[in-house]
């Protein structure tokens, strides 16, 4: 009865201590300065087709500039790409960029030194980014 009581405890102990360990926090403490590329969206948990189109657009932030870079697909022919110039604030995992006719406001859910995803404000959206080479 003893061991059964011991292998219970143990078990109990073990168990307790891996669930702590299974929440382990993004990691936002990266430096987004520099160009990132679109690489995939998420509607929902769920991981969108990007067309070739999409994936040419990105983002780029020097100081407190930004630039993104936009595609406006026309059918399945045309891929026209738009670029917006704007300025962004970063606080902690708050992220927010003003182009001349929109602000946004986007959650940082992991900034890393390749690795950017981002969740814009009121939305079930997901976008993760590439740092580009």
């Amino acid at each position: 009865m003893k061991k059964i009581f011991l292998l219970s405890m143990l078990v109990t102990i073990l168990v307790s201590c891996s669930s702590e360990n299974d929440n382990i926090p993004d990691d936002t403490s990266g430096n987004i300065q520099g160009t990132w590329q679109l690489k995939a969206e998420y509607i929902g948990g769920v991981r969108q087709s990007l067309s070739e189109c999409r994936l040419n657009e990105n983002m780029s932030f020097d100081g407190t500039a930004v630039i993104a870079v936009k595609s406006d697909e026309t059918g399945n022919v045309n891929c026209n790409l738009s670029t917006q110039e704007g300025t962004f604030i970063r606080t902690g995992t708050n992220l927010s960029i003003a182009f001349t006719n929109e602000n946004l406001k986007s959650k940082i859910k992991e900034l890393t030194t390749v690795k950017l995803v981002l969740i814009p404000e009121n939305s079930d959206k997901t976008f993760e980014y590439e740092r580009a080479k």
